[in-house]
């Protein structure tokens, strides 16, 4: 959209229209655009509540390892005010007291979502980079740029919306590239069953 829009300026400018005009042109230019986007500011209301999460974690990642942990996390999810997004809260006893917070922020301008992620145990106080993308449907890829152990990799959440009224009411699957995105290993999965009363468990391996 950025693209398209510098296009514009350029072509106005040569053509000799004055800066205030192009800047009504491109107001209507973006309003236009979002009227023919879809709304996906909503995308997330499902993910508000208390949830179960059975989770599946691969217990070496990269290195060739078909390891893996069973455990349970209990997670709380809330809308932010002003309709800048949510965000989520998750407790596990995989690691002793372990929290994680997870926030989520829309663009309306792009149909874009920024998920972004903060813990007590391994962020140090800082929130990682986000992952980007949308929902196609009900599934919502979203992928951005990490590090892990010192190394460069692609990060990629897919979250997978379930039909109303199933038990399971969304999975979540992350995945790393290690190789500019040509091959991936998933190494996290879990999933969301409505609980009121969850209580994490330590790794059933």
């Amino acid at each position: 959209m950025k693209r398209h829009f510098k296009l514009i300026f350029t072509s106005l400018l040569l053509a000799g229209m004055p800066v205030a005009v192009y800047a009504q042109a491109a107001q209507h230019a973006v309003k236009t655009a979002r009227a023919h986007m879809r709304d996906g500011s909503h995308d997330f209301d499902f993910e508000y509540g208390k949830w179960r999460m059975p989770n599946h974690r691969l217990v070496k990642r990269l290195a060739g390892s078909h390891q893996w942990d069973d455990f349970v996390t209990c997670d709380e999810g809330k809308p932010l005010p002003g309709g800048i997004g949510g965000m989520d809260v998750m407790h596990a006893n995989y690691w002793p007291n372990f929290v994680g917070v997870t926030v989520r922020t829309y663009d309306p301008n792009t149909g874009m979502w920024r998920l972004y992620w903060v813990d007590d145990k391994f962020s140090n106080g800082v929130i990682g980079p986000p992952v980007i993308g949308q929902f196609k449907g009900n599934v919502g890829v979203f992928e951005g740029k990490d590090t892990f152990d010192g190394k460069p990799v692609i990060v990629r959440f897919v979250w997978t919306v379930n039909p109303k009224g199933s038990k399971v009411v969304a999975k979540w699957r992350q995945a790393f590239s290690a190789d500019g995105g040509k091959t991936w290993e998933t190494n996290w999965e879990n999933e969301l069953i409505r609980d009121d009363n969850c209580r994490p468990s330590v790794s059933k391996r």
